[in-house]
Parts: structure tokens; sequence; C-alpha cells
């Protein structure tokens, strides 16, 4: 009778199992490692390209940011220029504006008036002169606003001269004094009156 012994066999088979085993133990846990490396890998270059682009538009951010400031810089030499050029107008316009207020002035004046005395103060203008009657002194007063150097032209007073006329002849004649706004500049005050710059009205009183 042949004996065969199996118990080689037997633990050649057990040994494979083992191996086996290990086998899949290990590809289980190196399966697990890639479902959990790859979504981190993935999510790493994610961020990398979110950071380089945020870095990009901080660049951009900075770039706009100094081109507004270069524009705001700008802006405010264009108003200081534009209000150097404004004084510079103004100044050439008064320089001759003096002499067209004192020509107008003269040449308002109707032939029975004759004007004593005109003074100038914070823009605004107080005549005084004579004239041979109220109607006279009204068409002072049209005339003068006709001029595109006074506006609000306003009759302060009116007396009856006790002195008489020039020369005293002994005609009676009307003491009156006028107050107006003077525009340098010749634009009838219309620059003023849209600044608001109206003068309080004066009050009137008659003999």
């Amino acid at each position: 009778m042949i004996r065969v012994n199996l118990l080689p066999l037997k633990e050649a088979q057990r040994a494979m199992g083992r191996r086996r085993q290990a086998s899949l133990a290990i590809l289980s846990v190196a399966v697990a490692l890639l479902v959990m490396l790859i979504p981190y890998l993935m999510q790493g270059r994610t961020l990398g390209a979110l950071d380089r682009e945020i870095a990009q538009l901080n660049t951009d951010i900075a770039k706009l940011n100094a081109q507004a400031a270069e524009v705001r810089d700008l802006e405010k030499k264009r108003v200081e220029l534009k209000a150097k050029l404004r004084v510079i107008d103004d100044l050439k316009q008064k320089r001759v504006g003096p002499a067209h207020i004192l020509e107008d002035l003269s040449g308002a004046a109707p032939d029975k008036l004759w004007l004593v005395d005109s003074s100038e103060s914070g823009g605004q203008a107080t005549i005084t002169g004579m004239a041979l009657d109220n109607q006279t002194i009204a068409e002072f007063m049209r005339r003068l606003q006709g001029s595109k150097y006074f506006y609000e032209v306003d009759l302060v007073e009116t007396s009856q001269s006790e002195a008489g006329g020039p020369g005293n002849t002994g005609i009676g004649f009307k003491k009156f004094t006028i107050r107006s706004r003077v525009d340098y500049l010749g634009t009838g005050g219309k620059a003023q009156i849209a600044a608001g710059e109206n003068a309080p009205p004066a009050p009137k009183t008659g003999a």
C-alpha cells in the first residue's frame, strides 16, 4: 500500500491564500489612498490656479488705482488751471472796466442833470447829483440801467436843493442819490445774479 503525504500541498495552499489576502489588503489600501489623494491633488491644482488668478487681479487693480490717481491729479490740475484763467481774464476785464464805467456814467447823464459825486465799494456804486426835475432823474436811471456795466439801479433819495442849481441861479433843483451794482466784466450783472450775489433793496425816501 502506497501512502501520499498531503501536508506540504495543504501548507502551500494555505500560504498562497495568505499571500492572496495580503495582496488584496495592499490593493485595497492603495485604492483607498488613490481615492483620497486624487481629489487632494486636483483641489491643489485648482487652488493654485485660483491663487494665480487672484494675484493677476490684484496686479490689475493696482494698475487701475494708479491710473485713477493720475486721472484725479490731471482733473485737479485742469480745475486749477481753469480757475487761474478765470482770474487772469477777470483782472484783464477789471483793468479796462473802470474806464468803461466812467464813460457810461457820463454818457447816461441827460442835459439837465449834473453829477456831483460817484464812489464804488464792494461792487456797489453810490452816485449823487442834481437835476432839474424828477423826470430827468428817471431818465438818467433808465439810461444807466441800459448800460452793461450797471444793474440793479435804485433811487435812494431825492430832496429839494436849498442852494439852488449850479451857479446859484435861484432855480429849485432836485438833489438825488442813486445806488447801483457795478459789473466790471460788462455782462449786465448776469454772472453775479446767477451766482446769487443780489444786493439787498435800499430804502426809498422822497421829498
